[in-house]
């Protein structure tokens, strides 16, 4: 009886419960990627990705972001992929996303880059729940900094601040956990 008690211990210790909840269900698209190629959230069922929102001319939040999303690669199971969406696909052209996704040494296998219309763009922030206006004559474009974990069910599971390194610390343990339990709801 002690014995089966202290198994049961030993694996709460060794391989503790987290509870991850589904915040919301991610955005369904059908978008180009850095390839030309069509690339959709079909293509990445059975596998969690982290997704931001940027675009290739800013020279502010968006080169730290894709910095610190390069730098998640090597930390993240091989299950993990990647996606960044343009804010700005007027500009942001399959070729303009090639040469960015260089840039940070985005793995290919892994890392898409993604543009279409802008409707189709701004339908996917707004389902992502991502703040993202356009660029207006009187200002610039204006995009969350937020990284979202999608799993790979389509399920959001978590919302991280890019700034805050506590944050992604925690998005990197929630990714693993995820790709471990599956890459879904485990």
């Amino acid at each position: 009886m002690i014995s089966a008690i202290l198994c049961v211990i030993g694996a709460k210790i060794l391989f503790p419960h987290r509870d991850i909840p589904v915040l919301f269900t991610a955005a369904s698209y059908s978008l180009i990627d850095e390839n030309g190629r069509p690339f959709s959230d079909v293509d990445l069922r059975d596998k969690p990705y982290v997704c931001d929102f940027i675009f290739t001319t800013c020279g502010s939040s968006c080169p730290l972001m894709s910095s610190k999303m390069s730098a998640l690669q090597p930390k993240m199971p091989e299950k993990v992929n990647f996606v960044s969406f343009t804010v700005d696909p007027e500009h942001d052209t399959p070729a303009a996303l090639k040469e960015y996704a260089k840039q940070y040494h985005a793995d290919e296998s892994r890392w898409h880059l993604l543009t279409g219309t802008s409707k189709q763009m701004s339908a996917v922030a707004e389902q992502m729940k991502i703040s993202a206006q356009p660029a207006t004559a009187t200002s610039t474009i204006v995009h969350s900094d937020r990284f979202l974990l999608i799993d790979g069910d389509g399920n959001v599971r978590g919302v991280y601040d890019s700034n805050d390194q506590q944050s992604m610390d925690k998005l990197i343990a929630d990714a693993k956990y995820i790709a471990d339990s599956r890459g879904s709801r485990g």
